[in-house]
């Protein structure tokens, strides 16, 4: 459930140092400490809108989620899985498609995915592209009206789609049924398959040279509850690195210049334990398959199998680890915390120190050094309300402060709504495309609380982005450390889901005073010279408003006056489909409460999952 639009800030709040204002903050950049390069690729969607492209000029785009997990190219056909019934619906069966009111005459030519990866190509950006590894994929020949074939027609189900009235959620009495022959709805594949598929795609729009990033499949440790009906058994270890390797090959023979990313796991604890391990049991070092792999986290001993295969064969097959991470406890931009800060325990279910993308820094570096790290879904809730717009500001802050190199929101923002006047804040922020600069500096906030600020630099310009958390406006001195400043600085906030320019600020000694308004998003532009040495980029190169990404950096640029501390947390470095796959079913609601096992959890995950679409009606 959403909140009601928040009152908007204006001009007006943004007058220099305003007496009404509350007490006081400082922010500190130091151009010359924590630097290092911002992947571009941070500032990415799902299945992104022609609004969300141009408005936020964005830099990736993810065609993923449940419902290609049994994507058939050959005939533009989906499984919906458990979102939806387990029904195979053929592309154009949405608004966009007129539900197949005129069926296509070539479906494989005018195919959803043709149709996506041509939009990424087209505007410059970088697609992140999902390829079933489960081993099935929705069967011919495409129906394009009802009855639409389904994997679950058993008498006494649950409940029954009111369209389709055979097909059921594959359920008796809360209790999953098994639901007949895989065939009823699907077809066998294999890695030969992935490859003439990826093949296809090199023929008719070239090879990937940076600009395609194929994800193996989605959510493996979900299969056996999103996709039981054609899933009967538990994933384990072995199975999934099996997988995850002979697709990868099978993709990279079809396109030597393409990236890898995996395995795309939900959330916690799997990240840790495998299915096979039944996280309704717990997870832990002594559960079954883990211990049966020396206790090792799963995500550590996937990127060992990657590590030792590239010694072995002298080719890299993953490039990046990707995870999807949705918040499961706490509330507004509080919980963006769970991304970093090693000191903040979540006050969730989960009841630990998430610390996500440091944690995953660990992971590659003391597993597999110089494994990129990917984000291919997330979403930090309340859309079009100032809560959600702090959050995401906060968000693609942290990404771009800690050293991530790509990352996707799932059931984004919408242009309209609120919050994408993040996206537009680091990346357009005055419609020209003037953006958030590409190294990441250090930012110290000091004095009073509920302000974040994080800073990045270029060889002639600083900016520093400002969340103010308070409900008031809130007096800001800005100091630029060793840059040297022109006389005055542009200033732009938000209002609504866009920013606006407010009047410029003079400089005075160096800093910049100013006044944030209540729960508000600014940018500080100040142009100048920065005399400081600049990081070597790596690999990382832009075209247009999309770019290929180099791996990650250490340290970071961004501060907390809630914390009074400086930086952040230092790190090692290196459409139409549903997700699931976040336990929050109402991230308003609160949280599940202490569990003295993980059986609700394991229910939760499987059940009371927020989709973002069902059949498009």
């Amino acid at each position: 459930m959403r909140r009601l639009a928040f009152a908007l800030p204006t001009a007006l709040g943004l007058l220099a140092l305003a007496p009404f204002a509350r007490a006081e903050v400082t922010v500190a950049v130091d151009p010359a400490a924590n630097a290092h390069p911002i992947s571009p690729l941070i500032y990415g969607v799902n299945f992104p809108s022609s609004e969300q492209i141009d408005g936020g000029r964005l830099t990736v785009g993810r065609w993923g989620g449940n419902s290609v997990t049994r994507y058939n190219y050959e005939t533009d056909t989906r499984n919906t899985a458990a979102d939806y019934f387990f029904e195979n619906l053929p592309g154009c069966f949405s608004a966009e498609g007129k539900y197949c009111a005129t069926p296509p005459a070539d479906p494989k030519e005018s195919s959803t995915a043709n149709a996506f990866l041509a939009q990424m190509k087209s505007k410059a950006m970088v697609a992140l592209f999902t390829v079933p590894t489960i081993g099935w994929v929705a069967k011919a020949p495409a129906k394009y009206s009802h009855p639409f074939d389904c994997g679950c027609k058993q008498a006494g189900q649950d409940s029954y789609d009111p369209y389709d009235a055979p097909c059921g959620n594959g359920q008796k009495g809360g209790q999953n049924s098994d639901c007949g022959p895989q065939t009823s709805t699907c077809k066998a594949v294999d890695p030969a398959w992935a490859k003439a598929w990826v093949e296809y795609i090199v023929a008719k729009l070239g090879p990937a040279n940076g600009q395609r990033v194929y994800a193996l499949d989605n959510e493996p440790a979900l299969w056996s509850s999103t996709h039981r009906d054609i899933r009967k058994t538990r994933l384990g270890y072995d199975e999934l690195w099996q997988r995850m390797r002979d697709y990868a090959v099978a993709i990279l023979e079809a396109d030597p210049t393409a990236k890898i990313a995996g395995p795309a796991e939900w959330g916690w604890p799997n990240y840790f334990c495998s299915d096979a391990d039944d996280i309704a049991k717990g997870c832990s070092a002594k559960s079954p398959d883990r211990a049966a792999h020396g206790g090792v986290e799963l995500n550590a001993w996937l990127l060992d199998q990657a590590k030792d295969y590239e010694q072995q064969n002298g080719k890299r097959i993953l490039h990046y680890l990707d995870l999807h991470y949705y918040p499961q406890g706490g509330s507004g931009p509080a919980r963006t915390r769970s991304l970093w800060d090693k000191s903040y325990k979540d006050p969730s279910w989960i009841d630990d120190t998430i610390s996500l993308v440091p944690r995953m820094h660990d992971w590659a570096s003391q597993h597999y050094p110089g494994t990129r790290l990917a984000v291919s879904e997330y979403d930090f809730y309340d859309h079009n309300s100032a809560e959600g717009t702090l959050s995401y500001a906060e968000v693609l802050g942290i990404f771009g402060r800690e050293g991530l190199d790509m990352a996707t929101a799932w059931g984004a923002p919408g242009a309209g709504e609120a919050a994408f006047a993040a996206f537009r804040l680091y990346r357009n922020f005055d419609g020209q495309g003037g953006h958030f600069e590409s190294v990441s500096v250090k930012a110290t906030v000091s004095g009073g609380t509920g302000v974040e600020a994080y800073a990045a630099v270029s060889a002639a310009r600083v900016t520093v982005a400002l969340v103010n958390e308070n409900g008031g406006a809130t007096a800001t001195t800005v100091t630029l450390g060793s840059f040297t400043p022109g006389a005055s600085a542009s200033v732009y906030t938000n209002s609504g889901s866009a920013i606006q320019k407010q009047a410029d600020v003079a400089l005075n000694g160096g800093q910049v005073a100013l006044t944030l308004p209540g729960k508000s998003i600014t940018m500080l532009v100040v142009d100048g010279k920065n005399p400081n040495m600049l990081p070597d980029a790596g690999d990382a190169t832009a075209t247009g408003p999309g770019a290929t990404s180099g791996p990650g950096a250490t340290s970071g640029g961004g501060a907390s006056a809630a914390t009074g501390s400086g930086g952040g947390s230092a790190s090692s470095g290196g459409g139409n489909s549903s997700c699931g796959c976040r336990i929050a079913g109402d991230p308003g609601a609160g949280e599940l409460g202490a569990l003295g096992g993980l059986t609700v959890v394991a229910a939760v995950a499987r059940g009371l999952r927020r989709r973002r679409s069902g059949r498009g009606r």
